[in-house]
């Protein structure tokens, strides 16, 4: 494992890099032969969610098999990687960053895993170059609030947004994680209030619009419209929403992790470690 910082955009990112195990590793662990070897070098690129960083995917890849390069990216203004000048965070902002990682490391084609608001980003950046993207996996993905209809936004969209406008902000934020927590491990739990207490207002607040207003099953669309485009979902027992992006979009094939909160990778690492290998190493 490496750290690295690449220029982006808005700033330098931190990027952890976890290099593919090979057979002379301690572990001694070999890749598997896939009939096609393009499948075989295949790696991972893992965008994490509001309040969190790429350390969050370390237990799940504790769990993994090592046979794939994985890097996991602290998105501007998260862990190590700089803020941007004037609050921008949109998906397909924080999608730029992505890309320029891609770029940075020569990743010509990645399997791009999005957590949460993470997998907005990821679903930016397989929509404006579905090209750099062979499979695309979405950890518990926000529900398409762009479709909520306009009288349910004025009743609870633009009160939400308020709140995270006032002096009272931060406990709105906490309420908003705290929900999301329902299932959740105790370490699970802490980790991520202890998160939540602490973001920036400007991020918070801006995070919050865009994943208000992000059309992310139109994203999806374009997506899946590329030739060879494959999608795929893990999801907690929650996310059962008529506007859950798997009810939208048959096409987006699912998987439910029992047990589990939104942050699914936390609360059970070696089963979504196992859930995401087992998507990908399928034919």
């Amino acid at each position: 494992m490496r750290s690295l910082t690449v220029a982006g955009p808005a700033g330098a990112l931190h990027v952890v890099d976890h290099p593919a195990v090979g057979a002379d590793s301690p572990a001694g662990a070999r890749p598997v032969a896939f009939a096609d070897p393009s499948r075989e070098a295949l790696p991972l690129v893992l965008v994490h969610g509001m309040v969190a960083h790429a350390g969050f995917w370390e237990a799940p890849l504790a769990h993994a098999s090592g046979r794939r390069r994985a890097v996991a990216i602290d998105l501007r203004g998260h862990g190590a990687s700089e803020p941007p000048a004037h609050a921008d965070y949109a998906p397909s902002a924080c999608a730029a960053d992505v890309l320029a990682v891609l770029d940075a490391l020569a990743l010509p084609r990645v399997a791009l895993v999005g957590h949460s608001y993470g997998a907005l980003v990821a679903l930016a950046a397989a929509a404006s170059h579905p090209e750099r993207v062979a499979r695309l996996v979405l950890a518990d993905p926000p529900r398409d609030f762009s479709q909520v209809p306009a009288a349910g936004k004025a009743q609870h969209f633009t009160p939400y947004i308020a709140a995270l406008e006032s002096d009272g902000w931060r406990d709105t934020a906490v309420a908003t994680f705290d929900e999301a927590l329902a299932g959740s491990t105790p370490a699970t739990r802490e980790t991520v209030l202890s998160r939540a207490a602490a973001v920036p207002h400007d991020q918070m607040l801006d995070m919050s619009r865009h994943l208000l207003e992000f059309e992310a099953a139109s994203a999806l669309d374009r997506y899946l419209a590329a030739p060879g485009a494959r999608a795929h979902a893990i999801l907690a027992p929650s996310n059962a929403w008529p506007l859950s992006l798997h009810v939208l979009r048959p096409a987006l094939t699912s998987v439910v992790l029992p047990g589990t909160s939104h942050w699914l990778m936390l609360d059970a690492p070696a089963a979504f470690a196992a859930a995401l290998e087992a998507w990908l190493d399928a034919p």
